[in-house]
């Protein structure tokens, strides 16, 4: 797990410490730390729920589009969000499952349900979406990792669609072979829909380690609202670094 020092360890009397509303739901004394985390968040399972815990301020717009994606049946219930002096407790149902790099084993069905997967959170009514700064944040994002603001022209970008933000297959949960929802929502808003589509097409290829599937997942998620300007240059912002 990257980023372990950015908090102090969890001990057993730091735990009887998290905030009252965390307590009410957990057994602190039954966390079990997640290692698979890529954030600075430190991920524990709580059986039936899974905590973050993060720098303060750090989980706040997670909070807020978890709760906008389980209102609209897109993941599971935010059941408590709280801060103290220092740190954010971000507490979610899990959700039932696994998640899609669970399910590889029949890559030509899973690769059609992804993209009719990320095709329907495209098309979910987000009129009022409390957060709409998903192009801004990736080009932010760009030029925190590359040192320098994007140069080309990003003026096709479009905000047309509620997007996940980290569209991977770790974070994309089905129950058998029914689609139940998306974990991980920190960098969801409203933004343009191709920043999805290029991180679930590179995770699928990365997954399987080879391409040979993306272009059924791109005809399960429709070619004919694909842009392939605007897909090429939502992959060159977002995995920049994978390119060079």
């Amino acid at each position: 797990m990257t980023h372990m020092n950015a908090l102090e360890s969890a001990d057993a009397s730091e735990r009887l410490h998290f905030p009252p509303d965390i307590l009410r739901h957990i057994d602190a004394a039954r966390l079990t730390e997640d290692g698979l985390g890529r954030s600075e968040a430190r991920v524990f399972d709580a059986g039936d729920c899974f905590l973050k815990v993060g720098p303060r301020d750090s989980l706040r717009r997670a909070a807020v589009m978890q709760e906008y994606f389980a209102q609209k049946g897109l993941s599971a219930p935010l059941m408590a969000f709280e801060q103290d002096g220092e740190r954010d407790y971000l507490l979610v149902k899990a959700l039932p499952g696994q998640n899609a790099c669970r399910c590889m084993d029949d890559p030509a069905w899973l690769s059609g349900v992804l993209g009719e997967s990320v095709r329907a959170l495209h098309e979910t009514d987000a009129r009022d979406c409390p957060l709409r700064d998903g192009n801004r944040r990736a080009l932010e994002a760009y030029e925190r990792e590359m040192g320098a603001p994007y140069a080309g022209d990003a003026s096709i970008l479009r905000t047309d669609a509620l997007i996940m933000g980290d569209c991977c297959l770790p974070n994309i949960f089905f129950d058998g072979r029914r689609f139940v929802g998306f974990i991980d929502l920190g960098d969801a808003g409203l933004g343009d829909r191709h920043f999805d589509l290029c991180w679930v097409l590179w995770s699928l290829r990365y997954n399987l380690g080879d391409g040979r599937y993306n272009g059924r997942l791109l005809d399960a998620y429709g070619r004919d609202i694909v842009d392939d300007e605007r897909l090429r240059l939502c992959t060159e912002l977002s995995l920049q670094k994978e390119l060079l």
